[in-house]
């Protein structure tokens, strides 16, 4: 589902500052015309570092939500592991936002906390959310990152710049244990500015956690959507523990992996303005 397989050109590359700019308008945009957006979430989680490691797989509900000025969250429900029952499936993530949205944040956070118990490792939590690379994008965030306009590649006719950062201010927007700066790349449409995949990392020495992630045109709801988030999670120990959990794998090193395909979207209306 990558979109590299879309590549056909490479072409001389329109300005940054424009790009960064389209970017941040249409995440203003975005996160208004988005409101509540649920989905199904199979989400997978491996140890190919330790040998005969079996997957465990979440189902889950997640809501995507718009919270204005540019900004995006992901919350998550589990509804089952490995076929099992956790709980019916009776959309109440979704029903926070829409029946209680002035008290919606903290259960909804509080949720999606819970289903860290169902993860192989805790240190899956590191970048599971799929939105969570468009902070670096949001307009008012730009200043804390330095970036650099890598090439411009034509996919199906359309110009899409790939944008490499690297984070520069302090504090830091996602803390970690050694407060490592974040780096990553956009693939951001050159005439809309719609984002179409993120990478994000956190490159530290105990822990190198890193994120992909596939946008989709979802055609009933007219935007672009989350389909595919991928991870790839290396923890390093001297014979012991490091900050994100147990590493359990020969020399110190602890490999995870987790792969996730979003489902099913459907968009509820909520008031963003009572969102708290």
């Amino acid at each position: 589902m990558g979109f590299a397989s879309t590549q056909v050109s490479t072409q001389k590359g329109p300005a940054l500052p424009d790009v960064l700019k389209s970017a941040g308008d249409y995440l203003v945009q975005y996160s208004k015309q988005l409101g509540a957006v649920a989905a199904e979430e199979d989400y997978v989680h491996t140890e190919p570092s330790v040998r005969g490691s079996l997957a465990i797989r979440l189902a889950s509900d997640v809501v995507f939500l718009g919270l204005g000025g540019g900004g995006v969250a992901t919350f998550r429900d589990v509804v089952s592991v490995d076929g099992a029952v956790v709980h019916k499936r009776d959309d109440r993530l979704l029903t926070l936002f829409t029946a209680t949205p002035d008290s919606s944040l903290l259960p909804a956070t509080r949720l999606t906390d819970e289903s860290i118990r169902y993860y192989r490792s805790p240190a899956l939590r590191g970048l599971d959310q799929p939105t969570l690379a468009l902070t670096y994008l949001k307009t008012e965030n730009q200043e804390r990152s330095v970036f650099k306009l890598d090439s411009v590649k034509n996919m199906k006719g359309v110009d899409v710049a790939i944008v490499k950062f690297t984070e520069r201010g302090t504090p830091r927007l996602l803390p970690s244990a050694e407060n490592v700066a974040a780096e990553g790349r956009f693939w951001i449409e050159v005439k809309t500015g719609a984002i179409r995949q993120t990478e994000l990392a956190l490159p530290g020495k105990s822990a190198d956690v890193r994120a992909t992630v596939n946008y989709a045109a979802e055609a009933k709801l007219a935007m672009w959507l989350p389909v595919e988030m991928t991870q790839k999670i290396d923890l390093y120990a001297d014979g012991g523990m490091s900050s994100m959990g147990s590493v359990g794998g020969q020399g110190g090193h602890q490999g995870l992996e987790g792969s996730a395909e979003y489902s099913k979207f459907r968009r509820v209306p909520v008031d963003l303005s009572k969102i708290k």
